[in-house]
């Protein structure tokens, strides 16, 4: 008896195990937008973007796009990113108009910060970190100047990127920034002056 019992107990847990993962499959297809909530409120973040790029798949929505971008590339998870933003930024209209819609958070502690500027900078550390020859090295600069207003904004991807090259004490990647930065005509406001410094010490080291 006590057999029979513990041989059914296992069959149900069996059963109960088959059917969780055919649900847990089939919202994965069917319901992607409802995995990413699930998945990032159990702490699976990396798994969470993939959801939201998914979803961004099924229903073209930005923000799933920027959501899954935004998660791969703070996690490092580089050619994620890469192919993430390319989606993002292949639509130029879409895009500058999803920028233009975000605003900065109603929080006085919180300075105000271009949307573009922020997204364009985290795409160009994942490029730098991606970039096996120089040829990309120098595709990443051009974009980050190219996104860098000439008032050099706070945040902003030349900033960004001269700060990730830094913490990587690369100084040809950083002897190569600081000549294209020298190149613009940036309002040397108290931000270049400062990236320009940080990129100079490095650059000779």
């Amino acid at each position: 008896m006590k057999k029979l019992v513990i041989k059914t107990a296992l069959f149900t847990l069996g059963v109960l195990f088959v059917v969780a993962i055919a649900v847990f499959g089939i919202l994965s297809i069917a319901a992607p937008a409802t995995m990413m909530r699930f998945t990032d409120s159990i702490g699976l973040v990396g798994i969470s973007g993939d959801y939201a790029w998914q979803e961004y798949e099924n229903t073209g929505d930005l923000d799933y796009l920027v959501r899954s971008f935004l998660i791969a590339a703070e996690r490092k998870e580089d050619s994620k990113a890469v192919e993430r933003f390319k989606a993002l930024y292949g639509d130029e209209k879409g895009f500058g108009e999803y920028c233009a819609s975000q605003k900065a958070p109603d929080d006085p502690d919180v300075p105000d910060y271009d949307f573009r500027g922020y997204l364009c900078g985290q795409a160009a550390c994942a490029g730098y970190r991606l970039a096996e020859t120089q040829e990309e090295r120098e595709d990443v600069v051009r974009f980050a100047v190219a996104e860098t207003p000439s008032s050099f904004p706070e945040g902003n991807p030349v900033a960004v990127l001269a700060a990730e090259a830094a913490k990587s004490t690369d100084s040809e990647f950083c002897r190569l920034l600081l000549g294209r930065i020298r190149e613009r005509e940036y309002e040397q406001n108290r931000d270049y002056i400062s990236i320009v410094k940080i990129l100079e010490v490095v650059a000779n080291e």
